[in-house]
């Protein structure tokens, strides 16, 4: 693999069960990335095949909004793997308790899915239950899957400017542009210093092979604009196009214009600091 002294943690990797009568999905369940279930067993393989030391799961919005496996999880294996935990974010009773949330072990962070639906709806939701301001001042970070909805995020970094706010996947969601093209609208959120950028799920976006040359750009484009500390590497490994080991090899050794601090940075060390996961930096595959 090469630089085998860089750290790697995957930003984001969903993780679920199989629907059954003691723990079954809703009834509007959307179709699921793949027909068998991600299972954590399978990612810690996957993992140690890659050379992946942690990563940051999160429970599939068709197995409903439940954070009971992620959680599991993380607390058992605290330096291999962190919960991003879905949230009532409406709810003002349960924004109450947001308090408390690192006594909650293994959670990490917060995922608000904002890319179908009533979008507006649900932000207001969340601004009006005061879900963002509590989050704000309890330091929660938050990972925000709204693609193409800049406008959204520089509202969010404006209104709540202490607010961690991670905008999953460049706000990419096809591969209409160039991948480089298309992540030329997130530059200017990076004024912001709220707002980072999860390079997740990057290979669903392009038309090329390993070692896809226009991730690289795209990574070089967002490094330039937010810093290393703020770009972080991640898979969505449950619909990746291509083998695991290729895409955690061109973070690793095919960012040339990126030097080694840099690239440790991008592979997993500022995102653990992001989040405050220590723990994380541990090195090692072991389970």
């Amino acid at each position: 693999m090469g630089s085998s002294d860089l750290i790697v943690v995957d930003a984001q990797i969903h993780v679920w069960k199989a629907s059954t009568p003691e723990r079954p999905w809703p009834a509007d369940a959307i179709e699921p990335q793949r027909a068998e279930p991600l299972e954590v067993p399978e990612v810690r393989r996957r993992m140690d095949a890659a050379g992946v030391s942690g990563a940051l799961i999160l429970g599939p919005t068709w197995e409903g909004s439940r954070n009971d496996y992620v959680l599991e999880t993380a607390a058992a294996q605290p330096t291999r793997f962190g919960g991003i935990c879905r949230f009532p974010t409406s709810d003002p009773a349960e924004v109450e308790q947001l308090a408390h949330w690192r006594e909650v072990e293994g959670m990490r962070a917060i995922r608000l899915s904002l890319n179908r639906g009533d979008v507006d709806g649900m932000v207001a939701g969340a601004v009006d239950s005061g879900f963002f301001t509590t989050a704000q001042a309890c330091g929660i970070p938050i990972c925000v899957y709204a693609p193409g909805r800049y406008a959204l995020y520089q509202r969010l970094a404006e209104d709540f400017p202490g607010l961690k706010v991670t905008v999953d996947h460049a706000a990419v969601d096809s591969d209409e542009l160039p991948l480089p093209e298309a992540v030329k609208p997130l530059l200017a959120l990076a004024r912001h210093p709220g707002i980072a950028v999860k390079v997740s799920a990057l290979p669903c976006f392009v038309r090329e092979t390993y070692p896809f040359p226009s991730i690289a750009e795209a990574v070089y484009r967002l490094v330039e604009a937010f810093g290393p500390e703020r770009v972080f590497f991640g898979s969505d490994l449950s619909r990746l196009p291509v083998p695991y080991p290729d895409l955690v090899d061109v973070f690793v050794n095919h960012l040339p214009r990126l030097d080694h601090a840099e690239r440790a940075l991008v592979a997993g060390r500022a995102l653990a600091a992001w989040i405050g996961w220590p723990e994380v930096l541990g090195g090692g595959t072991a389970s």
